[in-house]
């Protein structure tokens, strides 16, 4: 007796592209992108466009992988060393928690992926990665480097040099782009009330990172109006000043990640 069973077919699409393979960990093609429309926001808020910003983005792209490779290359030696630093990242994000006003852990988890675009878990898995390759640096690196050098050499530099171990404040901001171009009078006036009412929007607290995803004219409401993290002297001055000026009174919480790189 034969049998015949019919099957549907299987429904085959490729999940992630795999761009390469560090010591058995992998680099996503996503990831890349990711880093890439950060690095174009970035440039583009400066004021690059055209032929300028390919060009510049062509410069940055080229350093992007490798730097990838050299934090994946330090994680794993911090790996290898028996390094933990979850007490840090503990510590990092108690403290994010705080400054949310956020107590309840599911909703807190939520606020993290609108105001990043990442997964809790990819968001801790990123502040890890960062606080282990400071600390292979500091402790491979540094003490090579420490066990060489006179410590009053060291200190000469140190003292002559403060500025260059300050950490800097930096502002992370998104955009919502209503856009008025190539529209005749109407448009215009349509485009402004739109632009008001979305501002009234997000004053009575409705979530931006939404709100830019659904109704922004930018290319960065794909990565919900992100445009990345700036210091003093990296943005128009007239948003410079605004923004800056805000600090204190917004208490934002910066999500940066403690991270380093290899040049």
């Amino acid at each position: 007796m034969a049998l015949a069973v019919s099957l549907p077919a299987a429904d085959i699409g490729v999940v992630e592209e795999i761009v390469a393979k560090v010591n058995g960990d992998i680099i996503t093609r996503s990831e890349i992108d990711r880093a890439r429309r950060q690095m174009e926001a970035e440039l583009s808020s400066r004021g690059l466009a055209g032929d300028a910003l390919q060009k510049e983005m062509s410069e940055k792209e080229k350093d992007a992988l490798r730097e990838r490779i050299d934090q994946l290359l330090l994680v794993q030696k911090g790996k290898e060393l028996g390094l933990s630093v979850d007490s840090d990242v503990s510590k990092y994000i108690g403290e994010l928690q705080v400054q949310s006003k956020i107590a309840d852990p599911e909703k807190f988890q939520q606020y993290v992926r609108e105001q990043t675009g990442q997964t809790f878990e990819d968001f801790k898995s990123e502040i890890r990665n960062g606080y282990l390759t400071q600390r292979v640096i500091r402790q491979e690196v540094g003490s090579r480097l420490g066990s060489s050098i006179p410590r009053a050499e060291q200190e000469k530099y140190y003292n002559e040099n403060k500025s260059k171990f300050m950490r800097e404040d930096r502002v992370f901001l998104r955009e919502l782009l209503v856009s008025t171009e190539g529209k005749d009078a109407a448009g215009i006036a349509a485009a402004e009330k739109k632009a008001r009412d979305l501002a009234a929007r997000a004053k009575k607290g409705e979530k931006f990172p939404e709100m830019a995803r659904a109704n922004s004219d930018s290319a960065t409401k794909e990565q919900y109006g992100e445009l990345g993290g700036f210091k003093r002297g990296e943005l128009n001055k007239q948003i410079e000043d605004i923004v800056f000026a805000r600090i204190a009174d917004l208490s934002p919480i910066r999500f940066a990640s403690p991270t380093a790189s290899l040049s």
